[in-house]
């Protein structure tokens, strides 16, 4: 029977081949793409990554591809197709290095549009972009090296994508003007684009950053880092950079904003090396100087009530505060001082018999320093003057007895911090033993902020108007659990190894992750996303199967799977006939797509054959459609696999 084919555009030009998918000689992560309406896609790019840096392969003419199995393990995979959304997820990869993808769908793409414009609204016309991508857990999404399409309207805005699903950082860099970001864009494939209106870009600001030692002479020759101070940045500033003869380094083409300066203190503080972190206002004009002093020393007295504090360990630790986005070393065998800050590194020494006790090779400015007592540690936010001058240290007395338990269990909660913070300046540290008690010292008689933290439990803050003479508990509420175990079982109730499982969050922020059942046919997903998940299983010689799990019911998740079977087709047509789509549906005319694996050919180009399922137990109608061809044959499945013919 001919009838008219809508989509007679849509397969002008891709060709579908058939791809008989029987077990693989290689091992490798197989993957079938579909763009909407569950039609193959003809090209792309699938890029890769685990444990080492990217890789890619390429989508064959089939919408089919395979990603080497060099080693099994936790895989990050994004696939790139024009004009459809990249589709993330994350992989599993067991010890065999084979796993059989179920069909990835895509969906339609989402475009950021924006109109950039200088200074004197000028419209620019061939702005460069700078782009990241961050998933619902901050992961960075992989780029495809062709995924960065950037296009300008007649009004003269500009176009960007297509968008993966999450949050997407955006900055024009051009040597002409400041390297500005765009507001973070959040994409869940909800609009067909996303419009951020008009940003106005400056010339930009030049920062010169001068390092001075502790006699104020200039130090050359000493590395310095710049970063941007919000989370997420698609910025990128020089690296390495070393300071010029005279102890300076410029960077230029700042917008305006706020930046932290990283670099190094000048030798060793006992046996630590430190770094140093200072934060600088930019105005998107004009000229901004910093100086930093990366060597001195540093002098503290301690005191009581009682007087002097003698033999006890003072630490020390310049301002450095943890990057806000991720970053990279400084060069091949050089000091990274992004590793430097996230290392809390200090330099200790203990009080003579009047309390003091000096710290050399330690540079001036804002610095935490924190006095050990037997139990916990007082800690005070000082300022280090140039020329090593001494800091007076007076530390208050007074005890707080905590005691933190698991609200729900009533159980003691081991390895809780807890802080109390005084009002007016200072706070005690300590970690609760096995028994979830901590002991706080100097805390003084002020009102304050009772802070604790723990592994798996939600925070809890409590402000107090002055320390309790008593015993204070603490309850904490345990976090919803992000570990998700699956089990998948046959229909008899026996465990189902090697079964394929996917979980996906209601949430279209968040990758969908992919693992496969061990012998016992149970799966852990460590870090499942919170919300209504939608775990699916596929395993050969069974049917899939889906189900949903609500955040407040993640106990014991077990999928069972039916048997299924395939419906293996011949089909004897001309070339001429094709390229034809294959659609299954079900007796009702419903669409079998959910069901079918990622071996389940949806296209052919005649002559050729055709394998589809796992489909359980049914009547059920395959159709070929293309061009101006439409035919139809019936199965029936009853407990075994089926063969079909067209002609």
């Amino acid at each position: 029977m001919i009838r008219p084919f809508v989509v007679v555009a849509l397969l002008a030009a891709p060709v579908w081949l058939a791809s008989s998918q029987d077990a693989a000689d290689e091992p490798g992560i197989y993957g079938y793409v579909l763009a909407p309406g569950g039609i193959p896609v003809s090209a792309g790019t699938v890029v890769y990554s685990s444990r080492v840096a990217p890789a890619s392969t390429s989508i064959d003419r089939s919408g089919r591809f395979r990603i080497p199995g060099d080693r099994a393990g936790l895989y990050h995979v994004a696939v790139s197709v024009p004009g459809f959304a990249p589709y993330e997820f994350r992989v599993t990869v067991p010890a065999s290095r084979t796993l059989h993808l179920p069909a990835i769908h895509l969906e339609p793409a989402t475009y950021f549009r924006v109109r950039f414009v200088s200074p004197t609204g000028e419209p620019i016309t061939s702005p460069v972009i700078r782009r990241r991508a961050f998933d619902g857990s901050g992961t960075p999404i992989l780029d495809a090296p062709d995924a960065n399409a950037i296009e300008l309207d007649d009004a003269g805005a500009t176009r960007i994508g297509p968008l993966p699903h999450g949050v997407t950082a955006l900055a024009l860099d051009m040597s002409i003007f400041a390297q500005t970001r765009v507001p973070n864009v959040s994409v869940t494939g909800a609009d067909a684009i996303l419009d951020g209106g008009t940003i106005v870009v400056q010339p930009g600001s030049t920062l010169h950053v001068e390092l001075l030692d502790a006699s104020g002479m200039p130090v050359p020759d000493h590395l310095v880092l710049l970063e941007d101070l919000l989370p997420l940045s698609p910025l990128r500033f020089p690296w390495p950079v070393q300071t010029n003869a005279e102890g300076r380094v410029a960077f230029e083409r700042l917008a305006a904003g706020r930046y932290r300066v990283r670099t190094a203190a000048m030798g060793r503080c006992a046996t630590q090396e430190l770094s140093i972190a200072r934060t600088v206002t930019a105005s998107g004009t004009g000229i901004v100087n910093t100086r930093i002093f990366v060597a001195g020393k540093a002098t503290f007295r301690i005191s009581s009530s009682a007087g002097p504090v003698k033999g006890i360990v003072v630490s020390a630790t310049p301002d450095n505060p943890a990057p806000a986005s991720p970053g990279q070393s400084i060069g091949r065998g050089l000091p990274s001082l992004i590793a430097l800050s996230l290392n809390t590194t200090n330099c200790r020494g203990t009080t003579d018999a009047a309390g003091r006790v000096t710290l050399t090779s330690f540079p001036p400015g804002p610095s935490d320093i924190a006095v050990h007592f037997v139990n916990s540690l007082y800690v005070r936010r000082v300022d280090v003057p140039i020329g090593g001058g001494e800091v007076a240290v007076s530390v208050p007395d007074g005890f707080l007895p905590v005691r933190v338990i698991n609200a729900a269990t009533h159980q003691p909660v081991p390895r809780a911090f807890v802080t109390w913070a005084i009002e007016g300046g200072g706070r005690s540290e300590a970690t609760t033993t096995i028994t979830g008690e901590a002991l706080l010292e100097s805390v003084g008689t002020s009102p304050g902020t009772l802070t604790v933290t723990a592994p798996r439990f939600q925070a809890t803050e409590e402000r107090l108007p002055e320390p309790p003479g008593i015993q204070h508990d603490v309850a904490l509420v345990p976090l919803a659990d992000t570990r998700l175990v699956v089990r998948v079982v046959t229909a008899s109730g026996a465990p189902l190894p090697d079964a394929v499982v996917e979980v996906a969050s209601a949430n279209p922020l968040w990758a969908p992750q992919l693992a496969v059942t061990d012998a016992k046919g149970a799966v852990t997903f460590p870090d499942a996303p919170a919300g209504t998940l939608r775990v699916t299983a596929i395993a050969k010689g069974h049917a899939a199967s889906t189900m949903r799990i609500p955040q407040d019911n993640r106990g014991d998740a077990v999928l069972t799977l039916s048997p299924g079977y395939r419906a293996v087709v011949s089909v004897d047509l001309p070339a001429t006939a094709g390229p034809l789509l294959v659609r299954v549906l079900n007796d009702a005319g419903q669409t079998m797509d959910a069901r079918l694996d990622g071996a389940s050919d949806r296209g052919i180009e005649p002559p050729g054959r055709l394998s589809l399922g796992s489909l359980p137990p049914g009547d059920y109608v395959i159709e070929l459609r293309g061009g101006r061809e439409r035919r139809q044959e019936r199965i029936r499945i009853v407990d075994r696999d089926v063969v079909a013919t067209f002609r």
